[in-house]
């Protein structure tokens, strides 16, 4: 079936509130999946920029390490500290989004039918369904087409106004 273009046809509305809930659950994971791919997007676009700029902070002190000649230790140290911080806040939104992932694929998993639920539910309507159409067709079977039934209640007719013309009238004519 085309994306977004699935229509199903039920035959009973429990099949069709299942079958809307595997839908629901389908999007929401689509919805999941985009957005946790927007949001490592927005980190890695965040990690570029912070190695980028650690890059060139980095070229920068080697520069002015060159021109001293002698070791900026504070600088470093406080590069080093500026960059486990940054790392750290990247860090910290990737441990929670993995989180809720993983809380919201066990919850996911919860709901979820199993394939011999799913053909148990079949089977048994496939077993209505027979049952439905032996049904219709005693039905059908026990029924006097319209035809058949216009010619007999004809014949019927005709044979009553034969009788009554035959039959001697009453009252002495």
């Amino acid at each position: 079936m085309a994306k977004g273009n699935d229509h199903r046809v039920y035959t009973d509305a429990v099949t069709a509130q299942l079958g809307e809930r595997v839908t629901n659950l389908g999007r929401r994971q689509t919805d999941m999946e985009s957005e946790m791919r927007a949001g490592f997007k927005a980190m890695e676009a965040a990690v570029t920029s912070l190695a980028n700029e650690t890059r060139a902070s980095i070229a920068a002190l080697s520069t002015n390490l060159a021109e001293r000649n002698k070791p900026q230790w504070q600088a470093l140290g406080v590069a080093l500290t500026f960059a486990a911080t940054l790392g750290g806040l990247a860090y910290l939104p990737i441990r929670e989004a993995t989180s809720d992932l993983k809380a919201s694929v066990s919850a996911l998993g919860s709901r979820v039918v199993t394939r011999d639920e799913m053909e148990w539910r079949t089977a048994r309507a496939a077993e209505d369904r027979a049952i439905t159409d032996a049904g219709v067709k005693e039905l059908r079977d026990a029924q006097v087409p319209r035809a058949e039934l216009d010619r007999i209640l004809l014949y019927l007719g005709e044979r009553i106004d034969r009788i009554e013309r035959e039959r001697p009238s009453v009252g002495g004519s």
